[in-house]
């Protein structure tokens, strides 16, 4: 089967797509298994002798502390799926803060770049690692440093799980076809699903469109949950992720 059937109609996307695996959607998450208490001050944990990721992919807030910068005046960050980030400083807490955000490895256009500074953080994802920066008189500070940027199709709140979903190579002449891996970020967790469904985000055809070139090029980031539809023959059950809301990359100039 060469021509992809697209069903708009319900915004669910069949896709026919050898397993290619984007090596940007892979981090080194030894953090997804630790336990730590919700905190964002230096009580939580540190694990000794363990690497942990310093890049991966997160969400962030503003720091509206009122004190002097750089302890005051940053971002709040997190790695999306995590209990617990790993921080400049070794220690896992719900929340990293960083003094600033580096964006010069983000080579977007001037328009793209400040609706994305603009933004609460609420509409955001970025995949960046955490560099130290000095201040005088004050000590070393994290900085996220960003590669990469993505934003919400639409207003609609981002519930489930945050994963990458790429068209895999496979090619069925019937279906359910699992020819689409689903890779969770910021953990080593990766399965083939048949179908995918973004009705839910009430994203537009164009919106949809871009989300379809991704899902067949780099990936698409999405957030939703996988439900498993039952049919008649149990050896053809369909494996649908159903999101709430997928972000699209924000592409370079």
């Amino acid at each position: 089967m060469n021509k992809i059937s697209l069903n708009y109609k319900y915004s669910i996307i069949p896709l026919l797509g050898a397993l290619v695996i984007s090596n940007e959607f892979f981090s080194k998450a030894s953090a997804q298994s630790i336990s730590t208490p919700d905190t964002t001050d230096s009580v939580a944990v540190t694990v000794e002798n363990q690497e942990f990721p310093q890049w991966g992919y997160y969400t962030i807030r503003r720091d509206f502390r009122k004190c002097a910068f750089p302890i005051c005046g940053g971002y709040f960050i997190k790695q999306v799926n995590l209990k617990a980030t790993p921080c400049l400083d070794g220690v896992f807490r719900s929340e990293c803060y960083v003094s600033a955000i580096d964006w010069s490895s983000l080579k977007v256009s001037p328009y793209q770049l400040v609706k994305i500074q603009n933004d609460d953080g609420s509409r955001v994802i970025l995949r960046g690692n955490i560099v130290p920066v000095t201040f005088p008189g004050f000590g070393e500070f994290g900085n996220l440093r960003v590669k990469e940027a993505f934003y919400t199709a639409t207003n609609a709140p981002a519930k489930g799980t945050f994963v990458a979903i790429k068209d895999n190579g496979i090619r069925c002449i019937t279906t359910p076809c699992f020819s689409t891996d689903k890779l969770v970020l910021n953990k080593p967790k990766i399965s083939p699903v048949s179908s995918i469904d973004l009705s839910q985000a009430g994203a537009t055809q164009k919106q949809l469109d871009a989300a379809t070139s991704e899902i067949f090029g780099q990936g698409l980031i999405a957030v939703g949950k996988t439900e498993v539809v039952e049919n008649v023959d149990p050896t053809k059950r369909d494996t649908k992720f159903v999101a709430t809301q997928f972000y699209l990359r924000v592409e370079p100039n």
